[in-house]
């Protein structure tokens, strides 16, 4: 294994704004939220909290050990998008600072994603061109929906136009389905990575195919984690079922095949 170079892609990390702006969260609600059981679990100050926080001495060393030459390092879900947008808006931009001070740091060894508020498209779409022109960070993440909300919806078009016109990608991190589509999980907590985080960011990515954001966007490009949560096994049947049901349903006309935009743009 000498000559590969192992590049973790998944890596997260947070910052005190963050947690605070969670454990305010939490204090206002009483009942179970999948999501805020998450970030109850990630500022319970334990060493879960430890780590996300530290993006120097400890992390460094168990890289070492792991024989991990780099972390592609994203803020941990579900990143600001709980928040209110101007809140949100400003702790994304202290996450990008703070990330792209620890890669000048610890240059070749970290990498990082640009943590955007979608809550606030416009100025979203401005920490993007901030964090990759000025950061030199190397991609963009979203956690999924936001407010039960997909980036196919118009309102989120300024978020896909910078990141295509920069040419870097989207990343689409999992979170628990959004709240319209939640209540038939909870019975055995199918929300979590068990079932639920793959079945909503396959939503989100099958919603950006069917809905012709790669005709109006045809340079953008998507990433997803999860083997492809779940959409490679369905290319087939998305294919059958797209060619002869769009006649007769509300969708736009494509240009290509599901499975063409699937291949070329994710």
């Amino acid at each position: 294994m000498k000559n590969f170079k192992r590049i973790a892609t998944e890596e997260a990390f947070a910052i005190p704004e963050q947690f605070d702006g969670w454990k305010k969260l939490l204090k206002k609600q009483k009942k179970y939220h999948p999501d805020l059981f998450l970030a109850r679990a990630q500022t319970d100050g334990g060493q879960l909290s430890q780590r996300l926080l530290d993006l120097d001495d400890e992390r460094i060393r168990i890289m070492d050990q792991a024989g991990v030459s780099m972390h592609l390092l994203s803020l941990t879900s579900t990143g600001v998008q709980m928040f209110k947008p101007d809140k949100a808006c400003a702790i994304a931009r202290i996450a990008n600072d703070h990330l792209a001070e620890a890669i000048k740091r610890h240059p070749g060894r970290l990498a990082g994603l640009v943590a955007v508020a979608p809550q606030a498209p416009k100025q979203a779409a401005k920490e993007i061109e901030r964090g990759i022109t000025k950061l030199k960070l190397n991609g963009v993440i979203i956690n999924s929906h936001t407010d039960g909300e997909y980036l196919d919806e118009k309102k989120y078009w300024p978020i896909l136009e910078a990141a295509e016109a920069l040419d870097v990608p989207i990343y689409i991190h999992p979170r628990a389905p959004a709240p319209n589509m939640a209540k038939a999980f909870k019975p055995y907590h199918l929300e979590h990575a068990i079932w639920g985080y793959a079945v909503e960011t396959g939503l989100h990515g099958i919603r950006l195919i069917v809905g012709g954001i790669f005709d109006r966007f045809p340079k953008l490009k998507i990433v997803l984690g999860h083997m492809g949560e779940n959409i490679p096994w369905s290319l087939y049947r998305l294919d059958w079922m797209h060619a002869r049901a769009s006649v007769r349903m509300d969708r736009p006309k494509l240009k290509k095949k599901p499975s063409d935009y699937f291949k070329q743009n994710f």
